[in-house]
């Protein structure tokens, strides 16, 4: 019997019915949330691979603009900026300008045999007002490379030659004050460098050439 005090039972409670469920009820609802999980899953490992596909192509995409820049007018820019830093470097003391000193061409040349694997053009055109200076090992473009040096008027024409494919009209160019003239011919590339006008750079380039 119970008291006063004693809190009734809920009547929702006390009343209800209750009902087994199915057996299979249980198996489905943790089939349901298995499928979900998975799907879940899925949606996170595609969200995953699509990240990193995309980040692989936004590498590739700038190692090519890498190479891009490299091979084109910045890399001729690169190249232009070491040509002139060498041509400065020569200049600096007497014994940076010329390993072999002389202006016959037949002293000249051999003295870079067995120094590089490629024979330079090597040419004393004292008669049109170019004269042959002497020669050196260089290093450019990641390669050891041919300095012949040229005496015009005042001035010092530094030649840089190694191998290259293809033929190249000359081409002008300035840098920090310098003529600079670029071409290429008969299986070498050559840069020459001055701190004289760029049209006496350019007359230098085609005898050269001839």
């Amino acid at each position: 019997m119970s008291t006063r005090n004693e809190p009734e039972e809920p009547v929702i409670a006390r009343d209800a019915t209750y009902h087994r469920a199915p057996d299979g009820l249980r198996d489905r609802v943790l089939a349901s949330i298995a499928q979900e999980e998975q799907g879940r899953s899925r949606e996170s490992q595609w969200w995953r691979w699509g990240g990193i596909a995309a980040s692989f192509a936004i590498a590739s995409l700038l190692t090519w603009n890498g190479v891009l820049l490299t091979v084109g007018p910045r890399g001729e820019d690169r190249l232009a900026a070491e040509v002139t830093t060498a041509h400065i470097r020569s200049l600096m003391t007497d014994s940076h300008l010329n390993d072999v000193v002389s202006s016959d061409r037949h002293t000249v040349k051999p003295w870079f045999q067995g120094k590089l694997d490629f024979a330079p053009t090597v040419v004393d055109l004292a008669d049109s007002g170019y004269t042959l200076a002497g020669g050196r090992l260089d290093y450019l473009d990641g390669r050891p490379v041919a300095a012949l040096t040229y005496r015009h008027r005042l001035h010092v024409i530094n030649v840089f030659e190694w191998p290259a494919a293809g033929e190249r009209a000359p081409e002008a160019s300035s840098r920090q004050g310098y003529s600079l003239v670029r071409w290429r011919h008969a299986g070498l590339e050559y840069w020459a460098v001055s701190d004289g006008a760029s049209s006496d750079v350019m007359e230098l380039a085609r005898l050269l050439r001839e």
